[in-house]
């Protein structure tokens, strides 16, 4: 009943904000119809600026009309783009993706274009890509690439999904001297200067929810989130941000002269990263997240974007994102943990730094994270069902933790404490979920079979006629199913580290920066597809040449989906596991591509996985071939990648 009383209050609301929302230079309105007294739409291109947390350089803009035509660009400075739109059909979908594929694909839609000849706005944001996913039924803006469910917007759909969400960054409008009725976020031009309505977007995440649509959430309460569909209402102002947008901006400049001496360190790179910072067991920023100081020599940082305030023992902290490019290009992206200063320090030019860098305060090097993967199977055994599962991927380095022999981990979902120990699979550099439930650390030498660290705790068949019963009694599937929308945003968990006796040596909190997903957000995601060439499917078929032990194989896959558009996420781990069985015992064998993937088409890479190297490029053992393909064994070939603090794995597999 609210609901409904909800929605008809927004639908009166359209008349008093019409004139702003469909007046001249709106990105929004109807399908450039008139009547005899209006003159006709002359508007022959359209442009505007691509930014979420800073603008988007580089990155590929395409636009895809009524019909499914399509027009493609790609952003300049300050994240600009202009399009052609003669002849072309209204409404518009406009969706842009960043260069390295690192975030999910902003969005927008354009229902009607000004008359006159300047040039239509039409910005490209996360405010916009919110708006967006208001107009779908699952909240995933994606599926407005169809030109079919696109042709269903209309000029009323839009101006109602704006005005639901001014309502809903209220707060964050007033709070940037924005107007809170009638603020046009598509067709109002702006600045990506962290001011205004670039401030806006700073303290906002679009994060994707546990069914796979979108949601919003502020960076100031970041447990308040407003799930978006064309359902969604009114009820939830989001909370202005605690700090001026801008407030992190001097660790960009600072960061990027410590790389370019090849150090990211306290006593190099101060006033940037504090005295006492320390990270997953390093006082070193870039060691601290598997990277070498050679790699990260000439690295360019971008903006910092805050992800989450919050309060750990009293003390006001915000959970952090550092984009940065590597001197090659290659672009990536940190989390960390920023404090505030007792004293500001006034740096160069008299701009005043307020935060520091202090990272999780681990003595361990561990991280956390949301997965998701899709599973694939090609042979026909009962229970080896095409499937999505979800949870968390739990990596816990062996060589950067000596003595570490296990290790526990308890949190938000999780019924019980998880398990890791050593893996009984050689290439492999990390702790592995233990292989069945266990109730104390395990003693050495003890390992596990598992050869994941990838917890599930949602699993769901993409078959309409197969269902999937996880195995009992294993140490990474959940006893029962979980729904992940019942686990808060950047949760907390506490990782209890043993040694090889039994003894604790030590604990370390760690924040997910992923969102908690269930397996059914599989639906929603684009996936990168393995190209089954010759090689690839005689890998995976007994009986063939390739069947045989093999010490490497190069593989393809495409990232294109939706008509072309090069959506899947980065590729950035292709690996192999492949295990036999014989005499009663068991070999597993590992191995990763090293370095960057091959572009040899547009949308289509190529890398080669070798045998026993781990993911960090390490020979992990000498004469380890991936074992035959024969009766009880077993390969699968993954696509690893990450996207917005969420790990994806694509597993094709074969089980003899």
């Amino acid at each position: 009943m609210h609901r409904s009383i909800v929605r008809t209050g927004i639908a009166a609301a359209i008349a008093s904000v019409l004139l702003q929302l469909g007046g001249c230079g709106s990105g929004s309105g109807d399908s450039g119809t008139s009547s005899s007294s209006t003159a006709p739409a002359t508007t022959t291109s359209i442009g505007g600026t691509v930014a979420a947390g800073s603008a988007l350089v580089g990155a590929s803009v395409t636009l895809i009309d009524a019909t499914g035509a399509q027009v493609t660009t790609t952003t300049g400075a300050q994240g600009a783009y202009s399009l052609s739109v003669k002849g072309l059909t209204l409404p518009f979908f406009i969706i842009a993706q960043d260069a390295g594929g690192l975030a999910a694909p902003l969005s927008s839609v354009v229902a009607r274009l000004p008359t006159g000849s300047a040039p239509a706005v039409a910005n490209v944001t996360t405010l916009t890509t919110a708006l967006a996913a208001t107009l779908t039924a699952s909240g995933n803006p994606i599926e407005l690439a169809s030109n079919t469910t696109l042709a269903k917007v209309t000029l009323q759909s839009v101006q109602l999904a704006t005005i639901t969400l001014d309502t809903i960054i209220t707060n964050l409008l007033t709070q940037n001297g924005l107007q809170t009725a009638g603020f046009d976020p598509i067709g109002t031009a702006f600045t990506p200067d962290h001011t205004g309505a670039d401030a806006v977007i700073d303290s906002l995440s679009l994060v994707t929810g546990a069914n796979g649509g979108r949601t919003l959430v502020s960076n100031a309460a970041p447990g308040t989130t407003v799930a978006l569909n064309n359902t969604t209402a009114q009820g939830v102002a989001l909370a202005a941000s605690p700090t001026a947008a801008n407030y992190l901006e001097p660790l960009a400049a600072l960061l990027t002269a410590c790389a370019a001496n090849g150090a990211l360190n306290s006593a190099a790179c101060a006033p940037a990263i504090d005295a006492s910072f320390k990270e997953s067991g390093s006082t070193d920023l870039a060691t601290a997240h598997g990277l070498s100081e050679t790699t990260m020599t000439g690295a360019v940082f971008g903006s910092p974007k805050t992800l989450a305030f919050f309060t750990r023992n009293g003390k006001q902290l915000a959970l952090v994102q550092l984009p940065f490019t590597l001197a090659s290009g290659v672009p990536g992206v940190l989390y960390s943990i920023a404090q505030p200063l007792a004293t500001p320090v006034t740096l160069a030019g008299g701009t005043q730094l307020g935060w520091d860098l202090i990272g999780d305060q681990s003595s361990f090097a561990v991280a956390i994270r949301s997965h998701l993967q899709r599973r694939t199977y090609l042979d026909t055994r009962l229970n080896d069902v095409n499937r999505y599962e979800a949870g968390l991927d739990i990596t816990i380095p062996t060589a950067s933790n000596p003595n570490v022999y296990s290790a526990s981990v308890t949190g938000p979902g999780l019924a019980a404490p998880v398990w890791l120990m050593p893996r009984a699979a050689s290439g492999n550099s990390t702790l592995g979920l233990a292989d069945s439930a266990l109730s104390a650390p395990p003693l050495t030498p003890a390992t596990t079979a598992s050869n994941t660290a990838l917890y599930r705790w949602s699993w769901q068949s993409r078959s309409s006629t197969a269902s999937f019963t996880p195995p009992t009694s294993t140490g990474f599937y959940a006893a029962q199913a979980l729904d992940a929308s019942t686990v808060p945003l950047y949760s907390t968990y506490m990782v209890t580290f043993y040694d090889k006796n039994g003894a604790q040596l030590g604990q370390s909190s760690v924040i997910n920066p992923g969102s908690p997903l269930n397996a059914a957000a599989g639906d929603s995601i684009p996936w990168p597809t393995l190209l089954m060439n010759d090689a690839t499917t005689q890998f995976l078929t007994p009986g063939t040449t390739l069947a045989d032990a093999q010490y490497a194989l190069s593989v393809t896959w495409s990232g294109l989906v939706n008509d072309g558009l090069n959506l899947a996420y980065p590729v950035t781990s292709p690996g192999i596991a492949a295990t036999a069985s014989a005499s009663g015992s068991v070999t597993q064998v590992n191995g990763f591509a090293v370095g960057a993937a091959n572009n040899p088409t547009a949308g289509q890479y190529q890398a080669t996985i070798s045998a026993g190297v781990d993911s960090a490029g390490v020979q992990t053992c000498t004469n380890c071939p991936f074992p035959a393909l024969t009766s009880g064994g077993s390969r699968l070939i993954q696509l690893g990648g990450a996207r917005d603090g969420t790990a994806y794995i694509d597993i094709t597999q074969y089980n003899d």
